[in-house]
């Protein structure tokens, strides 16, 4: 048998078109997944809890919010109920030696750990620390250097060749510091827009 078919200018254009269709179509679902993935990872990569808190003392020590949820997941992943070896406690990794110190500065009553462990004290006195080194410090990234590795250490950087300007870092020695404000600018892009 023979058989014949005829194909028309028109069949083509439709079946060229089907064709097209069909791909922006899995263009489309792909991407819906990849920005689904992306989404779910960056809830992963990027918690976020305790806005209300985080917003009251941002405000009531004049810091952007997006600096203390950067922090917040940096130090503990917004996990409340953590300590580390060093004794630092919670969602924002606060000695309580740190928190007393301030205390006595703003003559305040002073507090124990258990209460340090409560979310809302501890981004409080977080709010309150992160304040104090930004007052001595005049610099965001100093600053957070200082949250990290110490005041005092941070201070004997300033005197040295680290420093051109005895204010800030023009080199950070150590790499946990380092890496840290690597975090935390990466977490701050992330916050800013929530924020």
């Amino acid at each position: 048998r023979n058989f014949n078919f005829k194909i028309n200018n028109t069949d083509i254009a439709y079946t060229m078109n089907m064709k097209k269709w069909v791909l922006v179509l899995i263009g489309f679902i792909i991407f819906a997944f990849c920005f689904a993935g992306y989404k779910t990872f960056l809830s992963i990569t990027h918690p976020i809890k305790f806005e209300n808190e985080i917003e009251l003392y941002s405000n009531e020590y004049g810091l952007h919010p997006a600096v203390v949820a950067s922090v917040i997941n940096i130090e503990s992943s917004y996990k409340a109920q953590v300590k580390s070896n060093k004794n630092a406690i919670g969602l924002m990794q606060i000695k309580l030696d740190t928190a007393n110190y301030l205390n006595d500065l703003y003559l305040s009553p002073q507090i124990t750990e258990e209460e340090l462990f409560n979310p809302s004290t501890n981004i409080k006195y977080g709010c309150m620390y992160l304040r104090y080194l930004l007052n001595k410090f005049q610099d965001i990234d100093t600053t957070l250097c200082a949250y990290n590795a110490g005041e005092t250490r941070v201070r004997s950087w300033l005197k040295s060749n680290y420093s051109l300007d005895g204010k800030t870092l023009n080199e950070i020695p150590f790499n946990e510091t380092k890496n840290y404000l690597i975090k935390f600018k990466t977490n701050f892009k992330f916050y800013k827009n929530i924020f």
